[in-house]
């Protein structure tokens, strides 16, 4: 009856698995646990290898890394039941009931999007500050915000979705390196009338970037988000969902794209040393955000 899936890189997920394995053995249905390492150290592949004595718990390992987009493809491929769900590997359940929460579910809709959330505390080394300052501020909605826009607010971090809805849309290969793959994803949803039900079950994040490594990231996203608009034709509405590029043609519009560049190209350092501080500011982030957009020579039009 349920799937559960998980890409692995470099993370210890023998509690989240053990949990799930708990939980799924307890809603009393049928299931199975699906491990695929994409080709990690060696000290990972050791200790999470161990999962696969957990019960419905089946373990692989990569030796070529496939990327986010095809490893889950990869997932979906493998699994024998309908109902899939889909979970990050740096993910922490929070709920006694997540999994029953999301099997109360099934048959209501095709895709089931439970959310993030990130811990409560700041983290200790200022060096996360930025990443986790982003994920309080931006990733962690409520479910009745959520709801508003549902194929908007969509991450690929905990959803289910039907193999038939999955097999309509799948994740698109042609993306290379980190970002936006959950943006493609939800519009590809929304091309194909596939509404988004969210509810509240979310898990809480816990891989946690350095600032430096969060903004090499955000960088490469961005470079993703062109890919996507060269991928389809007809990238209106994606624009218009995406804050960063509907923003961006707003600026362009008003013929403001080359100040935005000029601030950029002048006050950078100044930015940076901003974010990487113990006190980033999220105004900075968008306009660091904005002017590399401005820089980069491949734009939308």
């Amino acid at each position: 009856m349920l799937s559960i899936l998980i890409p692995v890189y470099n993370y210890d997920i023998r509690d989240l698995v053990k949990t799930l394995s708990n939980q799924a053995v307890k809603s009393k249905i049928p299931f199975e646990i699906i491990l695929i390492d994409d080709a990690s150290d060696d000290e990972f592949r050791k200790i999470n290898s161990k999962t696969s004595d957990l019960k419905g718990v089946v373990y692989y390992q990569e030796e070529v890394n496939l990327g986010r987009s095809k490893i889950r493809n990869k997932l979906a491929d493998m699994a024998k039941y309908e109902n899939l769900l889909f979970l990050d590997c740096d993910s922490c359940i929070d709920s006694e009931d997540f999994v029953l929460n999301y099997i109360k579910y099934i048959g209501d809709s095709c895709v089931i999007y439970g959310g993030r959330k990130y811990k409560h505390m700041e983290p200790d080394e200022d060096k996360y500050r930025l990443h986790w300052l982003y994920g309080i501020k931006r990733e962690q909605i409520p479910v009745k915000i959520r709801s508003h826009e549902p194929n908007k607010s969509f991450m690929t971090n905990n959803f289910l979705i039907t193999k038939e809805a999955f097999n309509k849309v799948r994740f698109n290969e042609k993306m290379k390196g980190y970002g936006h793959e959950d943006t493609l994803f939800g519009y590809e949803l929304d091309k194909q009338n596939i509404l988004i039900c969210h509810i509240d079950n979310p898990v809480i994040h816990l891989g946690l970037e350095s600032s430096v490594e969060f903004l090499r990231k955000t960088r490469e996203g961005i470079k993703n988000l062109l890919r996507i608009i060269k991928i389809n034709e007809d990238e209106k509405k994606l624009v218009k969902d995406v804050t960063l590029l509907s923003f961006y043609k707003k600026i362009k519009r008003l013929k403001l794209d080359g100040l935005v560049r000029l601030i950029y190209s002048k006050y950078e350092y100044q930015i940076r040393r901003n974010l990487l501080s113990k006190n980033p500011s999220m105004f900075y982030f968008d306009l660091y955000k904005l002017g590399y957009l401005c820089s980069l020579n491949d734009v939308i039009k």
